[in-house]
């Protein structure tokens, strides 16, 4: 589902080249599948292709979560907030470092 969101988020930025990391290798595997998704969320799997695909470049990458400390705070800070912030230039204080 953040693959997703990134994805529509990436649409609505008008951005052309993007690259998804995440650290469940399970669903980026799913992802870089060149066949259709038979899993329990196949069909969120399917959908993110298909908006990758409509990108001049779309990569799924897999990273260790020690890698991606960032995304992991963030996602975090996601689940205990009901705002939905974005951050375009710079990070809030506390991510900074």
């Amino acid at each position: 589902m953040a693959a997703r969101q990134a994805l529509l988020f990436a649409k609505e930025l008008s951005l052309f080249d993007v690259e998804i990391e995440g650290d469940c290798s399970r669903v980026l595997a799913a992802l870089n599948m060149a066949r259709s998704c038979s899993t329990l969320f196949g069909h969120v799997i399917d959908e993110c292709k298909s908006l990758g695909a409509l990108l001049r470049s779309c990569k799924f990458n897999h990273v260790r979560r020690e890698g991606n400390r960032l995304a992991h705070a963030l996602a975090r800070r996601a689940v205990i907030s009901a705002d939905t912030d974005v951050w375009v230039e710079s990070l809030p204080s506390d991510l900074d470092n």
